[in-house]
């Protein structure tokens, strides 16, 4: 299930953030997944990574007078990944990956989460 892909990368990336080296938790928490979810994982991830610099940039423009620094990083993995997945996973709606997102936001973030990330993901999907 993407879902449990999706949550995976998210563990990974936000461990990512305090521990510079995780050498082998990725392998870990793709474990329990079927291949073609840990598929899906891996190139989430690489998207995700690949492109880290443009997706803080453009978060900064979504989000006006708002320094992304300020931006809780459990929610810039979440708004990350979504933007990752619009741009590399056309074969899911948009509306579903955002779903996705603000989900694994409030499970993992603050009550405030699931609408700042569902209006930041909004307004970059409205673009693409």
């Amino acid at each position: 299930m993407r879902s449990l892909a999706r949550e995976a990368v998210f563990q990974y990336l936000f461990s990512k953030l305090f521990n510079q080296q995780d050498e082998g938790l990725f392998d870990v928490l793709i474990k329990k997944l079927n291949d073609d979810d840990r598929v899906f994982a891996s190139k989430l991830l690489e998207s995700v990574e690949n492109n880290i610099s443009e997706y803080s940039f453009t978060i900064e423009n979504l989000v006006s007078n708002y320094s992304i620094s300020r931006i809780f990083n459990t929610d810039k993995c979440a708004i990350m990944m979504g933007m990752a997945e619009i741009d590399n996973f056309p074969e899911t709606p948009k509306i579903v990956i955002i779903d996705e997102y603000v989900k694994i936001a409030a499970k993992y973030s603050t009550e405030k989460s699931t609408d700042f990330v569902n209006g930041v993901l909004a307004e970059y999907a409205k673009d693409k």
